[in-house]
């Protein structure tokens, strides 16, 4: 079985990734009066992101990968940065300062995701040639930081209101909760306990096995929850 995942990791987290999108697709009528359908566009595009990092293999299946052979987005490193370690980050906050209803709240993390971006932008910009040949550790936590920030800020507010004694009806906390078991499920075991994954085999492979299995644990949860729970009336901000 951990062979299996290995040898066909990208088709297993494409194939989950799918699951939840096409499963947001066939339950949005019930939600498209609802914040939870900025919630399935972000499915969407962590989907279309996903295909579109495969444009490597596709090229290579119509023998035209001698088009980007020697050119620096041969490998998608760059692609990740961009779609899932920003863009993800900043789709996230968009969908939950959606969600809130607190202004402060709301502020600070425009500020956070404000500050995200610059950082981002100036660590990219002094370490150009690391965007094509690797990721970023500080764009990494901060992507990390920020959903995390995002969950807790909606799990602190439900806590403050009377909203907190029909929290088992409502699909933003178990969105939340999702996404905070997810990063606890990842963070403390990849980039503490899997620190020499570039060099020692071993931590690689316990690495992308917690990698994939956080990873369809995630998006099937999305799935069910987007079936199970039935819609509430939002108010869209």
């Amino acid at each position: 079985m951990k062979d299996f995942l290995l040898v066909n990791y990208s088709n297993v987290n494409l194939a989950v990734v799918f699951i939840a999108a096409i499963t947001g697709l066939l339950v949005f009528n019930n939600y498209k009066h609802t914040a939870v359908k900025y919630f399935i566009y972000f499915l969407f595009y962590v989907l279309a992101a996903e295909v579109l990092g495969f444009y490597g293999w596709f090229l290579n299946y119509f023998d035209l990968f001698y088009l980007i052979e020697n050119t620096q987005i041969k490998f998608n490193f760059w692609w990740i940065t961009l779609t899932w370690y920003i863009g993800s980050a900043v789709f996230l906050v968009w969908y939950y300062r959606k969600v809130l209803q607190t202004d402060f709240l709301k502020l600070l993390l425009k500020y956070a995701v404000f500050l995200f971006l610059i950082i981002s932008l100036v660590t990219i910009a002094f370490n150009f040639s690391q965007f094509f040949n690797g990721t970023y550790k500080i764009i990494r936590i901060g992507h990390m930081s920020l959903i995390m920030l995002s969950a807790i800020f909606y799990l602190y507010e439900m806590l403050r209101s009377n909203n907190v004694l029909k929290f088992h009806k409502d699909i933003h906390f178990y969105i939340s909760a999702i996404l905070l078991i997810w990063l606890f499920m990842t963070m403390p075991l990849v980039h503490f306990v899997c620190g020499n994954a570039d060099t020692d085999p071993v931590q690689a492979e316990l690495k992308w096995m917690i990698m994939l299995y956080a990873k369809m644990f995630m998006y099937l949860s999305f799935a069910l929850a987007l079936i199970a729970l039935k819609p509430k009336n939002d108010s869209i901000n």
